[in-house]
């Protein structure tokens, strides 16, 4: 028997926010404490930027790697959750045609209006395969992403974000931590508040909550450049 699950057709912002902002956040801050830790003990603007280059990349591979591991694994618990389901309905309908039925006279249907509503689901085997994914699963076809969709964002996010903190040192600009550090707090900011029209938290609170991420990261950088410089 050929059942298949019907999919959003759609994308929803918040499904790639969450991804960008975990890799550009990781990537600035991750970044410029690397960078304002080898300033500590390098004054070569070329070593710093090729150091950074170097982290930027490597941090770029690793953070897609790990995110794209981890939306496999994910996707293939949900597609075995799935099978399973689909192997219930086939060989235990009775049970799953009752699981169906608690489910909703949970959500205040009864009688024959409750009925109705599981003979319906259940006369179709596709919409009986849906019903269980979606109302006892709780899942959404739609959320099955391509695991290499999600190593792209994260890592290319992480790898856009590690760029910022190298670009002083880049141009060579006078006082290239000064500059790394506003650069960087900056663009925290915007995310921020980028990030507020996708949660309840307001534009402010959420700033200044990336703006506090990226200055602990500053504090840890210049510790670490001056302990190492120090050596």
């Amino acid at each position: 028997m050929s059942w298949h699950i019907i999919g959003e057709q759609h994308p929803h912002p918040h499904e790639f926010l969450s991804d960008v902002i975990l890799g550009l956040n990781d990537g600035i801050v991750t970044t410029l404490v690397f960078v304002l830790s080898v300033s500590g003990v390098s004054r070569s603007d070329r070593s710093i930027s090729l150091a950074g280059i170097a982290e930027m990349l490597a941090g770029g591979v690793s953070m897609f790697l790990g995110a794209y591991m981890s939306a496999r694994t994910e996707r293939e618990v949900k597609q075995h959750q799935i099978a399973v389901e689909r192997h219930e309905i086939e060989h235990e309908p009775e049970e799953e045609r009752e699981e169906l039925r608690q489910i909703y006279r949970e959500k205040g249907f009864s009688g024959r209006q409750l009925a109705g509503i599981v003979n319906h689901l259940t006369s179709d085997p596709d919409r009986w395969l849906n019903s269980m994914v979606r109302d006892e699963l709780l899942l959404r076809p739609g959320e099955f992403r391509s695991p290499w969709e999600v190593g792209t964002i994260v890592g290319g996010s992480f790898a856009g974000g590690a760029l910022l903190p190298i670009i002083p040192f880049l141009l060579s600009v006078p006082n290239g931590q000064v500059w790394a550090v506003a650069l960087t707090l900056a663009v925290l900011f915007a995310t921020g508040a980028a990030r507020s029209r996708y949660s309840h938290r307001s534009l402010l609170r959420s700033s200044v909550e990336m703006v506090v991420i990226g200055a602990v990261g500053t504090i840890a950088g210049l510790v670490i450049g001056r302990l190492l410089a120090a050596r």
